[in-house]
């Protein structure tokens, strides 16, 4: 069976040939079986690819008792194992007397058998051949360059050691041991410490010739090209949301995060799940993380994306935009995932076919599986604004699907962030996934810099630092305390607590609306009645609930120069504009 990486068989070195035989004796000692003497080893050489293995052997997985053939998990589990052995067939081919390949097929065919009569080993096979086909879905990349001695060494190596996986797990399910084996395995941690071995072993190849030429592999050659595969993706910039939120941003705020929570996530967290309250600060506390991530990825040569979602941003609120815009930054600060993108695009066409959404999730997968890959952190912003619409999958569940994905990868290179509120279909996905939880409005740390915030307010307000000291102390008290995480909601108490003279502000603070809502609705209620102001904010908010974009203050402006009256149709009368343009309304530029 041709290999599609090298194209023909390779030359062993002594140290490999000596290898696979102390292997296979090593197998044949635990198992009591030779594999080189097992019939079935004669069906590998007739398999053409991946598919034909797995046809192959497809009667040894439908003869468990607890078969689910609904599902056919374990073939799924199993696929990236066909995948690799049909890869790397051809690594060493007839240059030794049984190629480690064929070792393999022979060791899964010898397992399912022993495993077949075993009440419920279905469901422990299936996570023994999930952790080890996630790592091998990381060196399909190699089967796109020529293989070198060094690498031919390594594939090896790898092979042995999945060989070694396969004999212990048969030995334990043909001595009767296997369910307490599974829990042992996992609770010990072997097939970590395996896969961390051949992780290591692809960390060794990384200086060969042999990486630099899978880097050129699909190099993009000019400028026009990476425009245009961009332009192909049409993803939404994130950078805006991003912006205003560091604007709101005040120095200290977000110190407690950065000295604790952060550091601890870096160095040995999976996913980061921030919630709190409206109001809570959320989307702030995320630039500063995207920030922070920055920083490390310039120190430490560590990759960053991140995405806002937005209610107001109706194309970007799906997994769609989440993943066109992780695909764009991650390429244009990568090579190598530029040219996975690349290699996409390419096949799409040149970009004259849009890729459907499953192809976009697979493209990120192969970048975030890339050898020798830096550690690399997603952040995503206010996961509560993708809609949860009635329907068999609303916008959210699709995102809460790819975040479940991703962890589920075990990549120790990734590092996931997601801030949202406390939504009741959030939770149940989220919670079991996170390695770290921060719930706002319970850190001490999240109280402080409200303290801080206050503070600086009332310093630096001309009203308001002229308070008595004993009225300033009982105002952070208050609001600190009430606040409950929100600096939305201590915002506007400070806005309106501004407005008083000293001697009315305890019966303010006594009288302080309970939440953000309540808060909303006495802004509402202060607007003057009796002079059309309430019409005009009514109106106002109208236009704000219903646009398709946020709306500029020129427009709104536009929209008050409008007279309706009963009867008559709407008229514009731009002397009725309420503020001063420095060049002409929005209308004239319109109706150029």
């Amino acid at each position: 069976m041709p290999s599609p990486g090298s194209g023909s068989s390779s030359t062993p070195s002594s140290s490999n040939f000596h290898l696979i035989t102390k292997a296979l004796s090593d197998y044949a000692k635990q198992t009591d079986i030779d594999l080189t003497q097992n019939p079935f080893a004669d069906q590998f050489h007739k398999c053409d690819s991946a598919e034909a293995i797995s046809e192959l052997l497809q009667g040894r997985v439908e003869a468990f008792k607890d078969y689910r053939d609904e599902h056919c998990r374990l073939i799924k589990c199993l696929n990236p194992v066909f995948q690799f052995l049909h890869v790397f067939s051809a690594t060493l081919g007839d240059a030794v007397p049984f190629p480690p390949a064929k070792a393999v097929f022979v060791g899964i065919d010898v397992l399912l058998q022993a495993a077949s009569g075993v009440s419920a080993s279905y469901d422990a096979l299936v996570e023994i051949f999930d952790r080890v086909g996630n790592f091998l879905k990381r060196l399909q990349i190699y089967a796109k360059i020529p293989f070198t001695p060094p690498m031919i060494d390594i594939i090896v190596q790898i092979m042995l050691e999945i060989l070694s996986v396969l004999a212990l797990t048969t030995t334990e399910i043909k001595q009767g041991r296997f369910k307490k084996f599974v829990k042992k395995v996992f609770r010990d941690n072997k097939i970590e410490t395996v896969l961390q071995k051949m992780d290591q072993l692809i960390k060794e190849e990384s200086s060969m010739a042999a990486t630099l030429a899978m880097q050129g592999v699909l190099a993009i050659n000019t400028k026009a090209e990476i425009n245009d595969m961009l332009a192909w993706l049409s993803a939404p910039d994130p950078s805006t949301n991003h912006v205003t939120a560091r604007e709101h941003c005040h120095d200290g705020t977000t110190t407690w995060f950065v000295q604790g929570v952060f550091e601890e996530w870096r160095s040995t967290g999976s996913l980061l799940w921030v919630h709190g309250k409206p109001g809570s600060g959320k989307s702030v506390l995320c630039s500063m993380i995207v920030e922070a991530t920055k920083a490390v990825s310039d120190a430490e040569s560590a990759l960053t994306a991140y995405y806002y979602f937005d209610f107001r941003d109706t194309a970007g609120q799906g997994v769609r935009g989440l993943l066109t815009s992780l695909l764009t930054q991650l390429s244009t600060k990568s090579n190598r995932c530029g040219n996975i993108l690349y290699d996409l695009y390419s096949r799409h066409g040149s970009g004259s076919q849009k890729p459907d959404n499953r192809v976009l999730k697979q493209c990120l997968v192969e970048m975030l599986q890339l050898p020798e890959s830096p550690v690399t952190y997603i952040i995503m912003d206010a996961l509560d604004e993708c809609p949860n619409t009635s329907g068999v999958e609303s916008p959210r569940d699709h995102v809460l699907k790819l975040v479940n994905e991703l962890v589920s990868l075990r990549l120790t290179t990734l590092r996931l962030c997601v801030t949202s509120r406390l939504e009741s279909d959030i939770i149940p996905t989220l919670e079991p996934l996170a390695s770290h939880v921060v719930c706002l409005h319970d850190q001490a740390g999240q109280k402080e810099a409200i303290s801080d915030y206050v503070k600086f307010v009332v310093a630096s307000d001309k009203r308001m630092k002229k308070w008595r000291v004993e009225d300033i102390e009982l105002v952070i008290d208050t609001l600190v305390r009430k606040a409950d995480g929100m600096f939305r909601w201590v915002a506007c108490q400070l806005e309106m607590l501004r407005k008083c003279f000293p001697a009315s502000l305890r019966d303010a603070l006594h009288k302080l609306p309970e939440t953000l809502d309540e808060t909303y609705g006495r802004i509402l209620l202060g607007i003057e009645p009796g002079n059309g102001n309430r019409e005009y904010a009514h109106r106002l908010l109208q236009c704000v609930a219903v646009a398709v974009r946020p709306l500029r203050v020129e427009e709104l402006a536009e929209v008050l120069a409008i007279q309706f009256e009963a009867g008559k149709p709407p008229e514009y009368h731009p002397g009725c504009l309420h503020i001063q343009f420095s060049h002409r309304p929005a209308s004239a530029r319109y109706s150029d």
